[in-house]
């Protein structure tokens, strides 16, 4: 056997290894009251992920967050998004670990961490690490937000819509709001188990106490009554 043919054998199982996601996990057993997030079904669509309906309060939104209880081995496997009533859409995770070059689901593979039920995940603006960070100081096997204590992300879009949570700002809370997550690598399973939008409106304020109209005749009215005054005290001084 050749040397080139060695070389160029090791180069092709190294493509083959770097294409090839390892599987360490069962799949995961559907948990009751659930919503199960369909494995390696993300295309880029909201059609293509599992969606829960959140309604709005009503009121012009000042700010907003996202609370979302999920659980999923291979973290880096989701997309996730919130989408406005308007079809406005946000992209909060893309995919953590894995930058890439289209937001269609193709592609490598993310952050190999796992999501545990049970531990809420917030996205906010005022969150203290990028989604697209979602895993990064643990191992694979370990929980983000259980095991590394970092459960409070501000968006990260990549290449999916949106920028952050000020793109709802001004607009109506009212509606059916949806939080929506996909799974863009095969292999590994969870559950979309709870989503709650916290929303801040701004206040509505009460209108104008209406101030009566005077109209012509009755200024005429006054003015005869002002008048009839001052002679009937002109005569009492005669």
């Amino acid at each position: 056997m050749s040397n080139k043919f060695i070389i160029l054998m090791v180069l092709v199982s190294s493509f083959a290894m770097a294409e090839t996601k390892p599987i360490f996990t069962e799949p995961m057993a559907v948990r009751a009251g659930a919503a199960v997030i369909p494995d390696n079904a993300y295309d880029g669509t909201i059609a293509s992920m599992e969606c829960l309906i959140v309604p709005g309060p009503g009121g012009d939104i000042t700010d907003m967050n996202v609370d979302i209880d999920l659980e999923h081995t291979w973290a880096g496997d989701l997309v996730i998004k919130v989408v406005a009533p308007n079809a406005a859409v946000l992209t909060l995770q893309s995919r953590a670990g894995f930058a890439e070059p289209a937001d269609d689901g193709t592609g490598g593979f993310g952050d190999s961490s796992d999501y545990q039920a049970g531990s809420i995940i917030n996205f906010s603006n005022g969150g203290a690490t990028s989604a697209e960070d979602a895993g990064s100081t643990i191992i694979g096997t370990d929980f983000i937000c259980t095991t590394d204590g970092l459960c409070n992300y501000f968006p990260f879009p990549d290449q999916g819509p949106g920028t952050d949570f000020t793109d709802f700002v001004g607009m109506d809370s009212a509606g059916n709001w949806q939080v929506c997550i996909g799974d863009a690598g095969g292999g590994d399973t969870g559950n979309f188990i709870s989503a709650n939008i916290n929303f801040t409106v701004a206040a509505v304020l009460a209108p104008p106490t209406p101030v009566p109209s005077v109209s012509f005749y009755g200024i005429l009215l006054l003015m005869s009554l002002v008048i009839t005054m001052m002679v009937y005290k002109q005569k009492r001084r005669v």
